[in-house]
């Protein structure tokens, strides 16, 4: 009978595709900005798997985002992503005075 060691079964890294702490951060300061709220809309617009909630949508599009960065500075990225944002998420036609 073959034991299982837990230790070493729990304790490898994630795979790829998992979300690092710089897209985790990077998504955490969008949402805030942008005062995205929780349901599953968002992945449509950010061309991610529709299964998704909007706060794993983000997090998985900021992935992407950095995935296809090689290097980038946090900041920096926040301001990009930001704008592409403001780009691919519908505009109200609403003026408020």
């Amino acid at each position: 009978m073959k034991t299982i060691n837990y230790e070493q079964l729990f304790g490898e890294p994630k795979r790829d595709g998992a979300i690092s702490e710089d897209a985790n951060i990077i998504a955490n300061l969008l949402m805030r900005e942008l005062c995205i709220s929780s349901g599953h809309n968002l992945a449509r617009f950010l061309g991610v798997k529709r299964c998704f909630a909007n706060d794993m949508a983000m997090r998985v599009w900021v992935q992407k985002r950095l995935d296809a960065s090689l290097d980038y500075m946090i900041e920096d990225m926040c301001y990009q992503l930001q704008s592409e944002l403001y780009e691919l998420l519908p505009h109200s036609d609403y003026v408020g005075y």
